[in-house]
């Protein structure tokens, strides 16, 4: 790395430059918690770079680093972040305050969170004029704003952003809140965009609108990009450089064709064989990494990947490796790869999931209509299904795919009858449920389990562990105290946790670990059918893989019949039997897992599979033939 010359009036080589960055956190008891150590890297102007790596290897700590956003007791404990030559460590609240969103602005994971329910859109857009630079008063100034509003809209495609811009979040899709979000990292003309997850909940062609305008806005502004994503498609689409943080440091960054194809670290090997190819046929079992991330607060002397890695030697307990210079303008930090010059050993070929062919049809469902009421409009409603019929035996898995709005987690909800259809015909176990008395709805709740998308919102934070999953026990009316107790234990066991851990609170625990509680609260009743909405989309790859092989070895083990509902069509592909393709509330093609996914016949379907990216990089990447200077 190069130092700005202090004494030459030229500008730095790099935009931004952070040098030997530490971020600490005060833990419960008082220790320090080191969530970020020693990372250093450069970003030149107009520059694409993708920051990769598990929930908790400190990707996002470092986003909020830059600017010192950080949450509670975080704080930058060593180190220097240099924008343009100015340490922003170092500098003022005021200072700080010109920076951020003017010359760094920043895009969150999630919209719903990161805009505000009671505002409009104009509202929001017009906060952030007015921060930087628009606070003149007067109707002139007004106007001003909002036309400049309606051009954020109309540049990041919102549809009729003139008519659009008094609407509140609610009624935008997830593709359209993200866009929003966009237009207001945009507003102050930034010359970084860090990008936190931006299409990390999103269907596969609301994810290539995304990043293509991510491309388009770095193609034509210049605006340098730092993406934080855990989706290696989503890096060689989308990034020129990658950078791959593991234990809160550096383990490995270059060229993302050059690291995607020769990963030279076995950490970054094993994150891209944890990867879903949408090429691997139904039944592959996906591959994680085995182990789980370091204990922050334990972290000592030695590699932090050392206890998962296949290469470990002696060495590798007593000294921290430095990230060393590799052909192909690589860095690693490893030290049994430095003095390698043949590629790091091929991942063994992924397993076959073991599983019993599909017995009889337990769920049925012919032409299901479900209706939903727009708000001021007389005799006019929204159709979320129209004429749905599908069919599900004990044992299998169907996939459900579609873009947001299709009406997937529509289908789900009435499934499992938590919203009643207004047409058509359910069955279970070959009984008419449709319209079920009081009494009858209790027994298909038992029989018909969820487990939910978001693993932090969907479990209670005051409640146990154990009360959680003992909750359907109780609503239910299983078992005594004695019982429930021996079941939770059983339960959590089940879901490959261990039971000592009834008394602990959800907060205590990762997102992964999160979704196995709700798995085994999922199963408390002994459910015959699964509905599973989503119940990856927020993991990592390697958590990805846990559990989605725990689904699989639940399924086989207790005959299961699984309705798997996602957006990855790769896992998706692996994980299921059949898939059905939603589309505007109709299922518009249906057929066995490989069948749809090699020979499509609904344009829909094509378009689906063409928009999934693949962990491969392609020519060119966003920034990859030009930076500017």
């Amino acid at each position: 790395m190069t130092a700005p010359d202090s004494a030459s009036s030229r500008p730095p080589r790099h935009l931004l430059e952070v040098r030997d960055l530490g971020v600490d956190f005060t833990g419960p008891d008082g220790s320090p918690l080191h969530a970020v150590r020693g990372l250093s890297f450069t970003l030149r102007r107009g520059e694409t770079l993708a920051v990769v790596g598990e929930s908790g290897s400190g990707k996002s700590t470092t986003a909020l680093a830059l600017t010192r956003m950080l949450p509670g007791t975080g704080r930058i404990a060593t180190g220097s972040v240099l924008l343009d030559g100015q340490d922003l460590a170092a500098a003022t609240d005021e200072e700080l305050r010109a920076v951020r969103g003017a010359r760094i602005g920043m895009i969150f994971q999630d919209p719903m969170t990161a805009l505000n329910p009671v505002l409009s859109v104009g509202r929001h857009l017009d906060e952030v004029l007015r921060a930087h630079g628009g606070r003149q008063r007067g109707k002139g100034a007004r106007a001003a704003r909002r036309a400049r509003a309606v051009d954020l809209l109309d540049r990041v495609g919102i549809p009729e952003p003139h008519r659009r811009i008094d609407d509140h979040p609610h009624q935008f899709s997830g593709g359209q809140r993200q866009r929003i979000l966009i237009a207001m990292a945009l507003a102050g003309e930034p010359d970084i965009l860090l990008a936190d997850e931006p299409t990390t909940a999103l269907d596969a062609t609301v994810q290539e609108q995304i990043l293509s305008l991510l491309a388009d806005l770095n193609r034509d502004t210049g605006t340098a990009l730092v993406l934080i994503t855990h989706n290696m498609g989503v890096v060689a689409r989308s990034c020129a450089r990658v950078l791959v943080m593991y234990g809160g440091t550096a383990v490995e960054d270059g060229p993302t064709a050059e690291v995607l194809a020769r990963p030279r670290h076995p950490y970054t090997a094993g994150l891209l064989a944890a990867v879903p190819r949408l090429s691997s046929p139904s039944g592959t079992r996906l591959t994680g990494i085995p182990g789980t991330p370091p204990d922050l607060a334990l972290l000592g002397d030695g590699c932090a990947f050392a206890e998962r890695c296949t290469l470990v030697e002696d060495r590798c307990r007593t000294g921290t490796p430095p990230l060393v210079e590799l052909p192909g303008g690589v860095r690693a930090a490893c030290l049994p790869a430095a003095g390698r010059t043949d590629p790091l050993p091929a991942p063994a070929p992924p397993a076959r999931i073991d599983r019993p062919a599909p017995g009889p049809v337990v769920l049925a469902a012919d032409g299901l209509v479900k209706t939903y009421r727009r708000r001021g409009v007389r005799g006019r409603g929204f159709t979320a299904l129209d004429g749905v019929s599908l069919t599900l035996a004990e044992g299998e898995t169907l996939g459900i795919v579609g873009e947001s709005g299709s009406g997937k987690s529509t289908l789900a909800r009435v499934l499992a009858h938590a919203h009643p259809s207004d047409g058509g015909t359910l069955r279970l176990r070959g009984e008419d449920v449709t319209r079920p008395s009081r009494r009858e709805l209790h027994t298909v709740r038992r029989q018909v389990q969820m487990v939910f998308q978001d693993p932090y919102a969907s479990l209670n934070p005051r409640m146990t562990v154990g009360q959680i999953v003992a909750e359907p026990l109780i609503a239910f009316g299983l078992g005594d105290r004695d019982e429930r107790a021996a079941r939770v234990a059983e339960l959590l066991t089940l879901a490959g946790l261990d039971p000592a851990v009834a008394d602990r609170h959800p907060r205590s625990f990762s997102g992964g670990q999160r979704q196995r509680i709700g798995i085994a609260r999922a199963l408390a009743p002994d459910p015959s059918v699964l509905i599973c909405d989503e119940p990856v989309s927020a993991l990592d790859v390697s958590v990805q893989a846990q559990i989605v092989g725990l689904l699989t070895d639940l399924q086989r083990d207790l005959g299961l019949a699984l309705v798997f509902i996602a957006h990855d069509l790769a896992v998706v592909r692996q994980v299921s039997h059949r898939i059905a393709v939603m589309h505007r509330g109709r299922i518009v093609e249906t057929g066995s897992a490989d069948e749809i996914c090699e020979h499509p016949q609904d344009p829909y379907t094509r378009a689906l599979l063409a928009a999934a990216p693949e962990p491969v990089p392609v020519q060119p990447a966003i920034g990859k033939t030009e930076v500017l200077a």
